[in-house]
């Protein structure tokens, strides 16, 4: 991309109309990260405004509620068109299904793009929230069964799983917002 609209070379008439360029915010570093709706609305924000130069979406769909079942609903632009941008998809093997595949999928179909896939095993999606710490406490203390925290934030130990999040998001910021 060489700083003119971006979006404009996919055909989005929406983004071809917002002017603008990446680069332009005079040395502002800005990122953006969001879990599950949050992720999904981190994407898309990145997606609309250029300001916004990495993005990390630790697992949020990127499309939109299926009317029917079983079948795939339309991708949000972010999906549909890319983005120029660097994007984190974080995600874990306890939280994978076919619409986070399809929609996660279409960000790496871009050519040129800039979104790495990464993945958590033994963890489940709330372990990039406070569950991952708060989770095995209530089971030791009695009051959550294995099951439950495994379907909540996986077997996965806090020790490793917490400090594995956290620097995931932190290199990556660190690489692309220099």
């Amino acid at each position: 991309m060489d700083g003119g609209t971006p979006g404009s070379e996919r055909g989005d008439p929406a983004r071809a109309a917002q002017g603008g360029g990446v680069g332009r915010g005079g040395g502002v570093r800005v990122g953006i990260y969001g879990h599950s709706a949050g992720g999904t609305a981190a994407a898309q924000a990145a997606y609309e405004d250029c300001r916004i130069r990495a993005v990390v979406n630790l697992e949020g769909y990127l499309d939109h509620p299926s009317d029917r079942l079983g079948e795939p609903a339309p991708l949000f632009p972010v999906a549909r068109y890319g983005m120029d941008r660097p994007m984190l998809l974080l995600g874990t093997d306890g939280f994978r299904n076919a619409d986070i595949d399809r929609s996660w999928s279409a960000m790496l179909d871009h050519p040129g793009q800039h979104t790495l896939w990464r993945q958590i095993d033994d963890a489940m999606h709330w372990v990039f929230s406070d569950f991952a710490a708060m989770v095995p406490q209530l089971q030791a203390d009695g009051l959550m069964t294995a099951e439950g925290r495994d379907r909540m934030v996986g077997a996965l130990d806090p020790a490793r799983s917490v400090p594995m999040v956290r620097d995931h998001v932190l290199t990556f910021f660190e690489r692309n917002l220099p």
